[in-house]
């Protein structure tokens, strides 16, 4: 999470980079305000789903487990949520003791099991959601279509490009 209050200016930027063609001092202070409203808007719906003993996080998973009514592997959450295996199992352990969802044994190999939310765990989320969107739709503020649409468009450009740079070994 990005909490940093104060975000260097373009002055500061270019100073501790100016022997580095590449850094465009203009994008660093763009992505860095990314970040920061990014991690503004997480500390408050972390605050939210907090008031009803959830995290973000686990609100995912239900939303995730919700959608497959099979249930999935632990390791199959943690995919579909893009967190690791260790950070699915601390999800998965919250979630059950909260009783929002359930672990069976799998087939032939009891050591596998399957997760599956449970009618409470579809009840919490239900009675979440409206207030969740809600939530995002406030601190998004009041912008015109053609603006969200360009602000998706930049923020799909930037997903496309961490890709890339994840593909090619640079970070």
């Amino acid at each position: 999470m990005f909490l940093l209050k104060e975000l260097p200016d373009k002055k500061m930027i270019k100073l501790t980079s100016a022997d580095d063609k590449s850094v465009d001092a203009s994008a660093v202070i763009a992505l860095l305000g990314i970040l920061k409203a990014s991690g503004d808007v997480l500390v408050e719906v972390e605050k939210f789903f907090a008031k009803n003993n959830l995290s973000q996080s686990r609100y995912i998973a239900l939303s995730v487990l919700i959608s497959r009514p099979d249930g999935l592997f632990p390791y199959e959450l943690a995919d579909h949520m893009g967190i690791s295996r260790a950070t699915v199992s601390s999800v998965i352990k919250g979630l059950e003791s909260s009783g929002y969802i359930i672990t069976v044994k799998s087939g032939d190999d009891k050591r596998m099991k399957k997760i599956s939310s449970t009618p409470e765990g579809k009840k919490i989320h239900e009675s979440l959601l409206s207030d969740y969107y809600a939530i995002l739709t406030g601190l998004f503020g009041v912008h015109d279509k053609k603006d969200i649409k360009t602000v998706n468009a930049v923020m799909k450009g930037i997903s496309e490009q961490v890709l890339n740079f994840k593909n090619k070994g640079q970070i």
